[in-house]
């Protein structure tokens, strides 16, 4: 693959040597070829399976689209060339005897592939020794901690993340599974430093000691969770010694406290490693577009060097499951005390491994019935009864739950207030249920039904990201045979009603264990026992005799019974072929619908000077295209009333079909209640279509229902939809085979005009209920409650969720009932049709949903605009406590506003945090250990510009730290000072991290610069894998708009406002981070930093027309056009290090009467801002006004949502039932034991935005028709 080659010149005329391409000593070995695994048929990919001398398996997949380019050397790149070898007997892998293809270069305009690795050890935490629980996730964290070859800390991780791939790592109960994904030219590189991971790798003591502090960070981020918790919980209710009772986390109790002393773990970690990462205990699968022998040829003499220690893997068959493992401790009720507000309960049955009746999968089959929500199901029972919304049942196929000793089938129930009172009732309705699965027998007709499903969805299966991709390949490789390898955990092969009768009899009512989490006990529960590692209050009664009794003789209730046949199973996939305008246009353009890239119908588009008029005509539907384009969706229809774009699937060739509806409301926007009661309604019709009953949630007396037709058959045939809720009103989300679509759209449309109509009041109490909860656990999460905080400064108009939870309980059926109309009369609808369907079938279905609902126009004045205000120059703090108070978890995130984003400016930041990516996380995280995760991230609110850094942290992380700084001969000095200054520390660092950062990159070499630019364009240029995606990225890919336009459209969410998942609530996140860190959890910091933005012009009106307002895939040619003088400038610009030479002439006096318009700042020298920017007067003064556009000084807003240690409020979550929780927050000022100044504190918001401009972001008109 990789050739020898020449760079081209740099910009500077400098002429670069030419450097030998990556290579790594032949390995000649015998390889033992298994057998080819089963594929799908819409699969063009290649397989192999292998077994190496060393005793690993591999899967190599081969993607036969078109080859990567060949490698171009580096400096970087020579010199780890010459550290691994120079012998003559170096393989480059180009066209030899072996077979192996000659690597070429790439066509200009082919599509970007992402290649990827994934090597799987098959021992997980079940193997660490009990007296090192979490050393399996250690070691997991080590081995890529330096290696032999490859000796520095972070050199693996920083290859990955310059050459525009990410990597992660997960450990599992008895697996432990490592992957990457890289830019296809460097995969040799990164599998020879992958592979040494594992050969030689070396856990060096101080590492270690570093590398504990990020376990505990990480556990510490998880601990609040519910579901970690009550698994955890649950484990430790297996017998005495059984590998289950494991804490499989680690933290510093487990890794540090409860360990004699380094020396002890150093040794243990070793020790596991030598045991247990043996090849022949190992599993490899890696995907790229090279042929099969090349790949075979990469893993052999990668890979192949891993020793292997033939020892067996430990011995679990002790504790294979048998009833008697099943204890009285386990068969009990448990009360859990949750962290979030939550009412569920949770019944458990520990059974037999089902790993090896992957072909039959009885689990499925029951939990497919338990599971059901249509009629005669469980579910549709409990919610008649209003007991009930939600139902989660099965075996998850990972984790503990699934494993070689023993399975866990469970029953997750959602309960309303009124279910928890009845409790006994939910839980004899489950026995009833089950009593009536074991009286009908298995069935045929179901188990044919769930096999036609999923063989239909397996033989149209779309491309997975090749990471995750070769992640589970990895894992199930361990536990199929090679055929099996793709379909294993996908496919029933055969019917075993023996299978499923044994595990409906393993589910009987005296070994069941009960978990219930809930706040709402009309009797106070009062909590005795405490969970050993994360602290979870509990307590323990036994299962009444009186209940067990009653659930095991209870009949089948009459309105119990199996589902009915689905009509909605799709039979016909038949694909639709292009209309003869794209066969017209696509012969005319000399492409290939079926194979050409999308970059090269682009250029090939974009190289006509004129786009012409077409008319689409078939009988009486006809459609006027006034600037028709090959390379995206079209506009059909634009009227008062909707706007309708479609595009025909060209690229994926499956029978599915993407629609996205946007109905525009300016209700939305209007105020907290009106936002409120758009929620409400939302998760209202999400009910009825649901239910089973045309009075749903109406307690009646007779067994005798009126059904209406549900909208859950259809889900299960794989035609979903969702409803969300968006800024400027709500999106309708259809994604399916494109058969029985029209069916699901009527449905849907149908009901949302209706969807008030026979709603209970016990239903709508539940449903209010459920949606008031929902805002309280979305404010109690730090990195939400910063973002919400944020957003209110910035953005206008905003409805913040803390006004929400405030007015929820207020609001009653009736006024929803008025929200209806309201809502519904009045609207404007955006749509896009993508996929297998014809343009009259587009029309059709838009014009059912016109008809459907029946709505007029929104005036023009109605529609609904956000504005962003500019923040002022200078520096202001917000802080806040969480409103979490059993978490000391902490998000530090500084956000810095740089203005309306423009094509350049936009290019530029993507660049300088591509280069800031590795460094700023392998300072603050890797050497610093300030958290576990740390990110930057791009960020664009509605036009314009920003970048965010963000870490999260504890908040006592640093106490002893400070304590020793601020009382260092003080022996009584307490263990922790005030915890939010660890907090103020983590900020200090990202500061420092900043300045050093920007005198680098005004050091910045061209040739690291044009690296930083490759990797961002791999990113960019990456194929779109299935059809979902490449409509949700239809806007940025298709139309690439200027980004200041783009947010405006992505802010209106034309197509549905979700198509870019990179925008939340209106905030572009597209930054780019290791898949491995990026974590949001909790004590938020948030920093806002804005720069003055006088000296820049802010146009009125858009400068750009519609559709082609910014050329396709500009903005990777805007990247293209970077240069290291762009960076230095706006580092001067930006940065606390940036241009000195802007602060030189300071004036100490006021400034004069005649430029008082002008923006002027008073700086006090001294204060936090100032160290940066090092005036040459500074001595001669105290204070100084400066002109604002002579200078950029940065601007901070922290806002610090943090825990103090020692200062939780137990009783915070014991909420009497129907009560408000107060969502108050309050800004605090600085801490006594931080050297801040309290003028940078901002305590009253409204007064602070009061005075905030709004920034002038341009606006677009879409003109296409």
């Amino acid at each position: 693959m990789p050739k020898r080659s020449l760079n081209k010149k740099s910009m500077n005329k400098r002429a670069f040597k030419p450097r030998r391409a990556f290579s790594v000593p032949v390995r000649e070995e015998t390889i033992k070829v298994l057998a080819e695994p089963v594929k799908s048929e819409s699969d063009k990919k290649l397989y192999r399976s292998i077994r190496l001398q060393n005793g690993m398996t591999a899967l190599l997949i081969s993607d036969p689209s078109l080859p990567p380019p060949e490698e171009h050397s580096s400096s970087e790149e020579e010199s780890a060339s010459a550290s691994s070898s120079s012998d003559s007997t170096d393989s480059t892998f180009t066209s030899t005897s072996s077979g192996c293809r000659t690597s070429r270069r790439q066509p200009e305009f082919d599509e970007e592939k992402t290649a990827a690795c994934a090597l799987c050890v098959g021992a997980g935490s079940y193997s660490d020794p009990p007296a090192l629980q979490g050393l399996a996730h250690f070691v997991e964290h080590m081995v890529f901690m330096g290696s032999s070859k490859y000796p520095k800390e972070n050199e693996f991780d920083a290859f990955i993340t310059k050459k525009g791939g990410s990597d992660n790592a997960v450990t599992d109960c008895e697996q432990t599974t490592f992957h990457f994904e890289i830019e296809e030219k460097y995969l040799l590189r990164a599998m020879d430093m992958f592979s040494q991971c594992f050969v030689d790798p070396l856990m060096l003591k101080g590492a270690m000691q570093r590398e504990r502090e990020s376990i505990d960070s990480e556990f510490a981020i998880f601990a609040p969770s519910d579901s970690n918790r009550m698994e955890q919980l649950l484990s430790s209710l297996f017998p005495e010694g059984h590998p289950s009772r494991m804490f499989s986390w680690g933290n510093l109790k487990s890794l540090r406290d409860d360990v004699a002393d380094d020396d002890k773990l150093y040794e243990a970690a070793h020790e596991f490693r030598d045991r247990h990462y043996s090849a022949h205990r190992m599993t490899l699968a890696v995907q790229a577009r090279l042929s099969l022998d090349i790949l075979q040829r990469y893993v052999v003499d990668t890979f192949g060097q891993i020793p292997s220690n033939d020892l067996p893997p430990k011995d679990f068959s002790p504790y294979a499951f048998t009833p008697e493992q099943i204890t009285s401790e386990f068969s009990s009720i448990y009360y859990v005390k949750p962290i979030s507000d939550t009412t569920q309960v949770h019944l458990t049955w520990c059974i037999r491994s089902l790993i090896p009746e992957y072909q039959s999968k009885p689990h499925q089959y029951v939990s497919y019935l338990l599971g059901h929500e249509g009629r005669g199901s469980l579910l549709s029972y409990l919610r008649k009864n209003v007991w009930a919304l939600e139902i989660d049942t099965g075996t998850p196929e990972s984790g503990k739950d699934y494993t070689s000793m023993y399975s866990l089938f469970s029953i997750n129930i959602a309960l309303t207030d009124d279910g928890l009172d009845h409790i006994d009732e939910v839980l004899e309705a489950v026995f009833s249920y089950i009593n009536m699965l074991r009286h009908v027998g298995p069935s045929e007709r179901i188990y044919n039904e769930i096999k036609m499903i999923m063989d239909t969805d397996f033989r149209f299966s779309e491309e997975s990201e090749p990471a995750d991709y070769v992640g589970a390949l990895a894992e199930n490789m361990h536990l199929f045979p090679p055929e099996h390898f793709i379909t294993g955990d996908e496919l029933f092969y055969k019917y075993d009603p023996k299978g499923i009768t044994e595990v409906l009899a393993s589910m009987k009512p005296e070994k069941v264990n009960i978990m219930i989490l809930s706040n709402k006990y009309s009797t106070p529960i009062e909590y005795d026992a405490v969970e050993k590692w994360f602290g979870t209050e509990y307590h323990r009664e036994d299962i009444p005799d009186k209940w067990l009794d009653r659930w095991a003789k209870v009949e089948p209730y009459k309105c119990f019974h199996l589902p009915d046949e689905n009509v909605y199973i799709t039979n016909n996939f038949d694909l639709i072929p292009p209309a003869e305008p794209y066969v017209h246009e696509a012969r005319e353009l000399g492409v290939d619908l079926m194979s050409s890239s999308a970059k090269d119908v682009y250029k090939k588009v974009a190289a006509k000077t004129e786009h012409k008029q077409v008319i689409f005509k078939e009988g009486d539907t006809t459609a006027i295209v006034s600037n028709f384009r090959l390379d995206q969706p079209n506009l059909l229809r634009k009227n008062d009333f909707v706007e309708l774009w479609y595009k025909p699937d060209f690229k994926f060739r499956l029978p599915t079909t993407v629609l996205y509806f946007y109905f525009i409301t300016p209700l939305s926007l209007r105020s907290a209640r009106e936002a409120c009661l758009l929620d409400l309604w939302t998760d209202v019709l999400e009910q009825k279509l649901k239910s089973a009953y045309n009075n749903y949630g109406q307690v009646l007396t007779s067994r005798c229902f009126l059904f209406q037709e549900s909208v859950y058959p259809a889900n299960m045939a794989n035609l979903t939809h969702s409803f969300y809720v968006e800024n400027r009103g709500l999106t309708l989300k259809i994604i399916g085979y494109s058969e029985h679509l029209h069916l699901l759209v009527d449905l849907l449309s149908r009901e949302m005009r209706a969807a008030t109509q026979g709603l209970s009041e016990a239903m709508f109490e539940a449903v209010r209920e459920e949606c008031a909860r929902d805002y309280h656990n979305m404010l109690i999460d730090p990195h939400k409650l910063a973002k919400d905080v944020r957003m209110s400064v910035m953005v206008d108009p905003y409805v913040s969720p803390r006004e929400q939870a405030d007015v929820v309980r207020s609001i009653t059926a009736d006024k929803l009932r008025r929200f209806n109309d309201d809502f519904l009369d009045r609207l404007y609808m955006q749509v896009l049709i993508q996929g297998n369907i014809s343009w009259q079938e587009a029309i059709r279905i838009s014009e059912t949903v016109l008809n459907n609902i029946k709505f007029e126009p929104l005036s023009r004045n109605e529609l609904p605009e956000i504005k962003v205000r500019e923040l002022p120059v200078g520096e202001k703090k917000l802080r806040i406590m969480s409103l979490d108070t059993t978490s000391t978890n902490s998000v530090v995130s500084n956000y810095y506003q740089c203005g309306v984003t423009t094509p350049q400016e936009d290019a530029v930041l993507q660049v300088l945090l591509t280069l800031m990516e590795e460094p700023v996380f392998d300072q603050l995280r890797t050497k610093e250990q300030l958290g576990y995760s740390v990110f930057t991230m791009v960020r664009d609110t509605f036009g314009v510009l920003g970048y965010s850094i963000t870490v999260n942290t504890q908040v006592d992380k640093f106490s002893k730290v400070l304590a020793a700084r601020s009382s260092p001969s003080d022996n009584s000095a307490p263990h922790h000072v005030r915890s939010p200054s660890s907090v103020a520390h983590v900020d200090s660092r990202i500061e420092a991290f900043l300045r050093k950062f920007g005198r680098d990159c005004r050091r910045l070499a061209e040739r690291a610069l044009a690296e930083a630019r490759r990797a961002l364009l791999q990113l960019k240029h990456t194929a779109d894998y299935d059809l979902e995606e490449e409509a949700s990225l239809a806007i940025e890919r298709a139309y690439d708009l200027p980004p200041n336009c783009r947010e405006k459209l992505a802010g209106d969410r034309l197509w549905g406002i979700s198509l870019q998942q990179t925008f939340i609530g209106g905030l572009h996140l597209s930054g780019y981070h290791r898949s491995t860190h990026l974590m949001f959890h909790p004590l938020a910091r948030l920093a806002i930093r804005s720069y003055n933005h006088a000296a820049s012009t802010h146009p009125t009106t858009c400068p750009y027309t519609y559709p082609n307002i910014y050329p396709s895939f500009s903005r990777a040619e805007a990247i293209e056009k970077v240069k290291i003088s762009d960076l230095r400038s706006w580092i001067g610009d930006h940065l606390p290090s940036g241009n000195k030479k802007l602060y030189k002439d300071v004036n100490t006096d006021p400034p004069p009467v005649h430029t008082k318009s002008l923006p002027w700042v008073h700086v006090r020298f001294g204060s936090h801002a100032l160290p940066r920017l090092t005036p040459i007067r500074q001595a001669q003064c105290t204070s100084a006004y400066i002109p604002a556009v002579l200078y950029n000084i940065t601007y901070c807003t922290y806002l610090i949502i943090s825990q103090i240690v020692g200062h939780k409020d137990e009783k915070s979550n014991d909420v009497e039932p129907g009560t408000n929780k107060s969502h108050d927050i309050t800004y605090l000022g600085p801490y006594e034991d931080a050297d801040e100044d309290k003028d940078n504190f901002v305590l009253d918001v409204e007064e602070f935005k009061t005075n905030l401009p709004i920034l002038p972001v341009p606006k677009v008109e879409l003109i296409q028709c």
